[in-house]
C-alpha cells in the first residue's frame, strides 16, 4: 500500500527508461567519438597528402624551369646552326621543267660547278678534292655533308652563289665526279629519270606493311597492305615482360613470313624483271623480309604512312626527287 502511495513502480520504470537513454546516449557518443577520430585521421592524411603534393609540385616546377631553359638554349643552338633555306620534293612530272631551268643558266667565266656523289661518298674524297673545295664555301660544304641520301646527290653550284641546288634522285647515282664549266651538266639526272625501270616497294612495319610493284608514276601494277596481329610493347619488367616480349617476337616473325610469302607471289605474278627494291620503314624488319631476295636494294625514308588512303601518296613519293636549296 505504501509502494503504491509512493509511486515505487513508476520510479523503477522511470529509472529503467533513464538507463536505456543512457545506453543509447553512450552509443551515440561512441559513434560521435569514432566519427571525430575518423575525421581527424582524414584531416591528418589530407595534411600529409597536401605536403606530398606540394613537394611533388615544387619538383615539377623545377623540372619545368629546367626544361624551359634547355629549350631556350636548344632554340639558340638551332638558330645558330646552318640550315637549308628550303627542302621539298619534285615529282617526276615536274623534274624535266626543273632541269630545263637549271640548264638555262650560263656563265661566261666558267663558274658553274656540277657534282655527282654516290651514296656514302663525300666532297673531300673526290678527285682533285682540294681544288673543288676551294670553289665551295665552308657553309655549303657543311650543309652538303649533313645530307644522308641513300641514292646519292647531284649538286649544282654557282661560284657567284646565284644557284645553290642539291638534288637527291629517286634512283641511285652510279658514279662520283665533278666539273666546272660555262653551264651545268644535267646529263646524269636526266638519264636517271629517263630510265625505264620496274620498282618493287616495301614499307615494313610491325603488324602492317605495304608491298607494291610499279613501272611509272601513274600507277602500281600490283600492291597490297599486309596486316597481322602484333602485340604492342610491354613496359613492365620481370618474368611478365620476358614472356610478353617472346610472344611479340613470335607475332613479328609471323608477320615477316607473311609479307615475304606475299612478296614472292606478287613478283611471280608481275612477270617483270625487278630493277630495284625500294624499302622504307623499319629497316631491321626490311632485312628480315628480304633475306631471300637477291635484288638491288635502296633504303629510303618515307614520310607517308601505310594506309589504303595513302596509296597514291606512296606512289608519288617513290617517283619524287628531294630538293635542297642552300
Amino acid at each position: 500500500m505504501f509502494d503504491k502511495l509512493l509511486g515505487k513502480k513508476e520510479l523503477e520504470k522511470h529509472i529503467i527508461d533513464l538507463e536505456a537513454q543512457i545506453v543509447e546516449l553512450k552509443s551515440k557518443n561512441d559513434s560521435l567519438i569514432a566519427r571525430q577520430a575518423s575525421k581527424e585521421e582524414t584531416a591528418r592524411k589530407a595534411i600529409s597528402q597536401k605536403q606530398i603534393v606540394e613537394q611533388e609540385l615544387n619538383i615539377s616546377n623545377k623540372k619545368i624551369e629546367t626544361l624551359e631553359y634547355d629549350i631556350l638554349n636548344f632554340k639558340k643552338q638551332v638558330k645558330d646552326e646552318l640550315n637549308f633555306s628550303n627542302i621539298s620534293f619534285i615529282s617526276k612530272q615536274s623534274i624535266n621543267k626543273y632541269l630545263s631551268r637549271i640548264n638555262s643558266f650560263k656563265s661566261e667565266d666558267r663558274g658553274l660547278i656540277t657534282i655527282t656523289l654516290k651514296n656514302q661518298e663525300s666532297l673531300s674524297n673526290q678527285k682533285n678534292s682540294n681544288e673543288l673545295l676551294r670553289y665551295l664555301d665552308k657553309d655549303t660544304v657543311s650543309l652538303i655533308d649533313k645530307i644522308d641520301s641513300p641514292t646519292g646527290l647531284v649538286i649544282f653550284y654557282d661560284t657567284d652563289r646565284m644557284v645553290q641546288e642539291i638534288l637527291a634522285p629517286y634512283l641511285p647515282v652510279d658514279s662520283s665526279d665533278w666539273q666546272i664549266n660555262t653551264g651545268f651538266d644535267i646529263g646524269l639526272p636526266q638519264s636517271l629519270i629517263e630510265q625505264k625501270v620496274t620498282l618493287c616497294i616495301v614499307l615494313a612495319h610491325a603488324g602492317e606493311s605495304f608491298i607494291g610493284i610499279t613501272q611509272d608514276s601513274n600507277t602500281f601494277l600490283f600492291h597490297s597492305i599486309i596486316r597481322s596481329s602484333v602485340k604492342g610493347k610491354h613496359t613492365k619488367g620481370g618474368w611478365s615482360q620476358r614472356r610478353f616480349e617472346k610472344l611479340r617476337t613470335e607475332d613479328i616473325r609471323h608477320h615477316v613470313e607473311k609479307v615475304g610469302s606475299a612478296l614472292k607471289t606478287m613478283i611471280t605474278d608481275a612477270d617483270n624483271k625487278i630493277d630495284y627494291i625500294i624499302a622504307g620503314g623499319d629497316f631491321k624488319l626490311v632485312s628480315m623480309m628480304l633475306k631471300d631476295f637477291e635484288y638491288s636494294l635502296v633504303k629510303r625514308s618515307f614520310d607517308t604512312s601505310v594506309d589504303k588512303k595513302n596509296i597514291d601518296r606512296i606512289l608519288q613519293e617513290v617517283w619524287s626527287c628531294k630538293r635542297y636549296e642552300i
